[in-house]
């Protein structure tokens, strides 16, 4: 199957996949984007995956569009003959304690729950990273639990901390640096999303596989001094791609 090119500006170019967001039109948007990772076009200079499609920016001077659809589709021609990217597994410690979980008492009237039952319900699933942005090292995580389901808070927060776990609507996700935000807050991770003393800055990528563990107290200020002082690894492993977890 050849999935249609698209202009995008003057120096850009989309590749639509689907219309519908899930794991397949997503991977599908992964293993065409390893496919430039490992057959380099001349002139493109960077590429942005989405839920369901990949923009691709080139510049002009180097390619011109018809010879970049031209390279575009070739590639497409190939896509079924590569493995598909490889899913990292990875285990975010949060701690879904009052002083943290500023919306908790909020969902937990919202949906009649305890916050044992909101707990268990946010950490049983696998949540699959469909993509990365508004932010440096920010998850768009799919597979929240229905029973978790909430709208954004009217009146949005000036600040909301580093870490902080909330949800929105039918996502959940994770804030990687301090900022505005209207996210119902449930938890707080130690882990650092976005961390500048690293060589890879960022965490999490695009396909990844996210679990949450339930830490207490005690166990978020251990972690969060270990990563203070660089000696806390995340739990992190490897399995093949497009697999339902």
């Amino acid at each position: 199957m050849m999935y249609p090119i698209q202009l995008y500006g003057d120096r850009g170019v989309r590749i639509q996949f689907g219309n519908t967001i899930d794991r397949q039109v997503n991977g599908n948007v992964h293993r065409f984007a390893s496919l430039l990772e490992k057959y380099p076009v001349k002139g493109v200079e960077e590429w942005i995956p989405a839920y369901t499609s990949l923009t691709i920016y080139y510049n002009p001077m180097e390619i011109t569009y018809t010879a970049l659809e031209k390279e575009l589709n070739q590639l497409q021609k190939i896509m079924g003959e590569i493995d598909a990217p490889v899913s990292r597994k990875i285990t975010i410690p949060v701690c879904y304690e009052k002083e943290f979980a500023l919306d908790i008492e909020d969902v937990a009237a919202y949906h009649q729950l305890s916050f044992q039952e909101i707990i268990r319900l946010h950490t049983e699933p696998h949540y699959y990273v469909y993509m990365m942005g508004f932010m440096p090292g920010f998850p768009y995580l799919g597979g929240l639990s229905e029973k978790l389901v909430m709208p954004r808070l009217k009146n949005p927060r000036s600040v909301v901390e580093q870490g902080a776990v909330g949800i929105a609507d039918q996502q959940t996700g994770i804030y990687p640096l301090q900022s505005p935000g209207g996210w119902r807050i449930i938890g707080k991770t130690p882990v650092r999303l976005y961390d500048v003393r690293k060589e890879e800055a960022v965490l999490l990528r695009a396909g990844d596989i996210l679990q949450f563990e339930p830490i207490n107290l005690e166990t978020y200020f251990k972690i969060e001094e270990a990563v203070q002082n660089g000696s806390y690894q995340p739990k992190i492993c490897r399995e093949k791609g497009d697999n339902p977890l």
